[in-house]
């Protein structure tokens, strides 16, 4: 199967990437945490100023890459849309873009909703989703309805027609909801939310990892680099070389579906660990301190390690797979 992109697919992500490195920066992830941690509050709207880049995404056209072309989107495939969540991932994007974008979007289509669709891709309208796979929902902050996902699609209402109950979240950048309103699983909503889950602990993987090299590079120990050490090169290559190995598995998820999703969700997971636990260890002492930026990707990161199902439910999933008979076996096989 063929992995590359084509070259308008790659310059998509490419300039997706740049426009989410240049407007999501540290400073800026620092001064949101600051401002939150001041107010208190989850009570921030896309309005009134809990992001300040949000307009920017629809004028980009970043809300509309799967939607179709007559619906004034870019009609792009999930797997494009999973190489815009790793860079997300990479930035620690506060904003539900990739949701918005990756799932919300597409279950709209499904839902033939073209009123409320339009209006998210011009940016008028954030739809959150209720899933039994998100059971606690993420961006609540941001978000003016929501969708309450069914077997072939769902219902959208608005937000305070829900009883929300505020949960707290280890990642100070994330604003995390509950309701007790019953919902269904969405094959589409699962097998999206997965992937770009997986998506996204890559790219948050990454940016650990390059966080560590250049500090290996600039921490001096006995009079050279710590980088210079084998102990500290080769746990930095390990998680490196992990990373590299789970890209293609999460690429095969979003081109293939099927059971390969739930190897890919267990392959970001692990990658993303390792690169979480790398870090520390290469940062020594200061690795779990607020002072260093990495805590940042570190929170994030295992937040998102429990969304869209945990290691746990992907795992059983495949047992059962191999328990039913319905996996083969083997080179070729088990995950093609």
């Amino acid at each position: 199967m063929d992995f590359r992109y084509t070259q308008n697919q790659q310059d998509l992500i490419e300039a997706t990437k740049k426009v989410l490195e240049g407007k999501n920066t540290l400073q800026r992830l620092r001064d949101l945490v600051g401002e939150r941690r001041a107010e208190n509050t989850i009570k921030q709207t896309k309005d009134n100023g809990a992001s300040d880049i949000w307009n920017q995404f629809a004028d980009l056209g970043l809300f509309g890459i799967m939607a179709n072309e007559t619906d004034g989107g870019l009609e792009q495939p999930l797997v494009v849309m999973a190489g815009v969540a790793e860079a997300a991932g990479y930035v620690a994007l506060p904003e539900p873009l990739v949701e918005l974008a990756g799932i919300v979007v597409p279950l709209l289509s499904q839902m033939n909703n073209l009123e409320h669709l339009i209006q998210v891709l011009e940016g008028r309208l954030s739809v959150g989703i209720i899933t039994p796979l998100l059971p606690i929902n993420n961006a609540t902050a941001y978000h003016d309805m929501f969708i309450v996902t069914s077997k072939f699609g769902g219902e959208l209402i608005l937000k305070e027609d829900l009883n929300l109950e505020s949960r707290h979240s280890i990642d100070p950048l994330r604003t995390l909801a509950k309701t007790d309103k019953p919902s269904s699983l969405n094959t589409l909503a699962d097998y999206h939310g997965a992937v770009l889950s997986a998506a996204q602990l890559l790219g948050l993987a990454q940016r650990m990892i390059d966080m560590s090299s250049e500090y290996a590079k600039n921490r001096y120990q006995f009079g050279q680099p710590i980088g210079a050490f084998q102990a500290i090169k080769h746990q930095l290559a390990t998680a490196y070389m992990q990373i590299e190995f789970t890209r293609p598995i999460i690429q095969l998820a979003a081109l293939q579906g099927g059971v390969v999703v739930h190897n890919a969700k267990l392959a970001a997971i692990d990658a993303a660990m390792l690169a979480a636990e790398t870090a520390i260890q290469v940062h020594g002492g200061m690795g779990y301190t607020y002072e260093v930026d990495l805590h940042l990707f570190m929170k994030r990161t295992w937040a998102l390690c429990g969304e869209w199902g945990d290691r746990s439910y992907h795992m059983k999933k495949l047992e059962d797979y191999l328990l039913n008979g319905e996996l083969e076996i083997g080179t070729m096989r088990t995950f093609i």
